[in-house]
């Protein structure tokens, strides 16, 4: 697993995937790790705290399996893992919503811009 940690404590982790990503990945808009960009290269990518996730978002206010990406044949879907503190897609609370090319994703104090080219 890679991990980059800023100099206040939080860090992000990703761990090694084996699934073709498809040209989907997440951005990293804010703090230190603004322009890190995250290929999904999963059928499902967990998000959260715990170093054992896909992508380790080290934040106090992340839990320690917070959400989900799944592609599916329809597309990508975002999924809380009934977190503690939720996320917001687009500025809204969400639980589980289909995802589009631009979407912005909140959880603790990341922001992620979802893309995807066909």
């Amino acid at each position: 697993m890679a991990f980059k940690k800023s100099n206040r404590g939080a860090g992000v982790g990703l761990a090694e995937a084996k699934v073709a990503s498809k040209n989907a990945r997440l951005t990293i808009t804010n703090s230190c790790f603004a322009g890190l960009e995250i290929a999904l290269k999963k059928r499902k990518t967990i998000l959260g705290k715990n170093l054992a996730c896909d992508i380790c978002l080290d934040d106090s206010l992340v839990s320690d399996e917070h959400a989900a990406i799944l592609r599916t044949d329809a597309g990508f879907l975002l999924e809380d893992l009934n977190s503690r503190n939720g996320l917001t897609l687009n500025g809204k609370e969400v639980h589980q919503k289909k995802l589009h090319n631009g979407d912005m994703i909140e959880i603790g104090t990341f922001r992620l811009k979802f893309s995807f080219a066909r």
